[in-house]
């Protein structure tokens, strides 16, 4: 099996952000309680290890919950999916056609790139989202209160608001693309 090591990164990243951002948050807020539970340096080493691995398929999972949420159930309808996965076709038909100048390989990576950038945005979107989420609950329910953890809280709905907007720009840069190109084909179609 050819294992490409950048979809472990792109996969990775969203669950080590995940990680990264509940670890410090939980470890300031429940010290007292971890700092009982981890007797020696191996058993940090040991959490690490095991929070970094965990980070690949967590990533993966916030990858496909984004791809369910903004991709699958907007087409659930079956004749959407038909349309759209027509449309696709079309446009692979397009780069597909002869380019003596090699500007449509040019073109076809740029579409790949849009679409890459969109996914991966969209991956840590949903971790920090989820990650504000957690936190949210966890400011709610605790029974002090403690104003680092709601700046903590704002920060990171800031940096998700920020990456969010991010993913809108993306995802409507590939919108523009996939139309221009899908009416590229529709037109080459019609003169032929």
């Amino acid at each position: 099996m050819n294992f490409d090591t950048k979809y472990l990164i792109r996969w990775g990243i969203p669950g080590w952000t995940m990680v990264m951002v509940l670890s410090p948050y939980m470890i300031v807020t429940y010290f007292d309680f971890l700092s009982k539970q981890v007797y020696n340096a191996s058993d940090l080493l040991a959490i690490g290890a095991v929070l970094t691995v965990l980070g690949v398929p967590l990533g993966y999972l916030l990858n496909q919950i984004h791809h369910s949420l903004f991709w699958v159930l907007p087409r659930v309808n079956k004749d959407k999916w038909t349309i759209y996965f027509d449309e696709e076709l079309d446009i692979d038909e397009y780069f597909a056609d002869d380019n003596e100048d090699g500007m449509k390989d040019a073109l076809k990576e740029r579409y790949r790139y849009l679409l890459s950038k969109k996914h991966e945005l969209g991956g840590i979107v949903m971790s920090l989202g989820i990650s504000a989420f957690v936190i949210l609950i966890f400011n709610c329910t605790m029974d002090e209160f403690h104003a680092w953890c709601w700046w903590y809280f704002i920060i990171l709905l800031a940096l998700f608001t920020v990456l969010l907007l991010s993913r809108q720009y993306s995802s409507e840069n590939i919108d523009r693309y996939h139309n221009h190109y899908l009416n590229k084909q529709r037109q080459n179609d019609t003169s032929t």
